[in-house]
């Protein structure tokens, strides 16, 4: 059964019950740990839960948490946008003790590896708001015990993992790579796109040190094939700012040539159909929204914001 934590002990739910979210508010969810698992996933977004449900899949026991209560009932209810293959392995998951969800921020305690996987969303004017994951930052170093592996997931500026994760650590009196192991490794999901299921996607991971990296690509392997490891954490924060850099502007200059194309009377997929047969120097990009997802619109902001902040200046 499906287990939520409150502050009374913790009592099993079924899909088919009724679940009152109302008085789950009111008792909280901050008194009582879940079991031990294997990994704790914070934030079960369109990142967070496919990743839960890929570790659940490969056998590990799950811990998945969320600072909403709404967002842990549609979970419960497999109410959410999921592919129909990942709706699978959800309904699946609920039956079982292993993989369990809760709000309450000290569950991270009994988990032996924990992934962020918080969202970096955009103010009006496209700048990034990192405050949520700061604070999702601030709450695992506040909860990281001696042995975890610590993985961060989210789009954001080259040097995060140092400053919110690293430094902090290192402050509470736990020594990388000896006490904890903390690596980046940025998200690869595409979601709603069946063709690329999450684990024939290579992951990319850069650790702290050679053991970080170690366990974190160790981990990594359980939901990818192939897990490519890089020098550092910075090098793997600036590889998701390139990746999604590289897709918007190519996505935007098909735009640009889409409008030319109606302009001239021109169908713009024949053309590129056509650039297409060049077997070197050219990819196809078609027209589309080039910042549809969270993690695309941030990038242009933070891809600038993290030169300006090792005093390269902004072009």
């Amino acid at each position: 059964m499906l287990q939520f934590t409150d502050a009374n002990p913790v009592r099993s739910t079924s899909r088919s019950e009724d679940f009152d979210l109302a008085n789950l508010e009111a008792l909280g969810l901050d008194a009582v740990d879940p079991k031990p698992a294997d990994v704790a996933v914070l934030g079960l977004g369109y990142v967070g839960l496919p990743t839960a449900l890929g570790l659940a899949t490969a056998g590990s026991s799950v811990i998945g948490i969320d600072a909403s209560t709404a967002r842990l009932t549609a979970i419960q209810d497999a109410r959410v946008d999921l592919l129909p293959s990942d709706l699978g392995r959800l309904r699946a998951a609920l039956g079982r003790a292993e993989f369990q969800l809760t709000s309450n921020p000290s569950a991270l305690r009994n988990a032996h590896a924990v992934l962020i996987c918080v969202p970096t969303p955009v103010d009006p004017h496209l700048t990034p708001d990192l405050r949520p994951l700061a604070r999702a930052c601030a709450t695992v170093v506040e909860q990281a015990v001696r042995g975890q592996t610590i993985i961060l997931t989210s789009t954001t500026y080259v040097g995060t993992t140092r400053d919110l994760l690293l430094g902090p650590l290192t402050a509470r009196g736990l020594a990388v790579g000896e006490d904890v192991f903390v690596a980046f490794s940025p998200e690869r999901i595409d979601p709603g796109n069946a063709a690329h299921p999450q684990q024939s996607v290579p992951r990319v991971v850069g650790g702290a040190t050679r053991a970080c990296s170690s366990r974190a690509a160790h981990l990594l392997g359980r939901v990818a094939e192939v897990v490519h490891e890089v020098s550092s954490p910075e090098v793997a924060e600036m590889t998701k700012l390139y990746e999604n850099t590289f897709r918007a502007v190519n996505i935007a200059l098909a735009n640009e040539f889409a409008h030319a194309s109606r302009a001239l009377d021109l169908e713009v997929m024949e053309v590129i159909g056509a650039a297409a047969t060049k077997p070197y120097g050219f990819m196809p990009f078609y027209p589309g929204p080039a910042w549809a997802a969270t993690a695309s619109r941030a990038t242009p902001t933070t891809c600038s914001g993290s030169s300006a902040r090792n005093g390269s200046p902004r072009r």
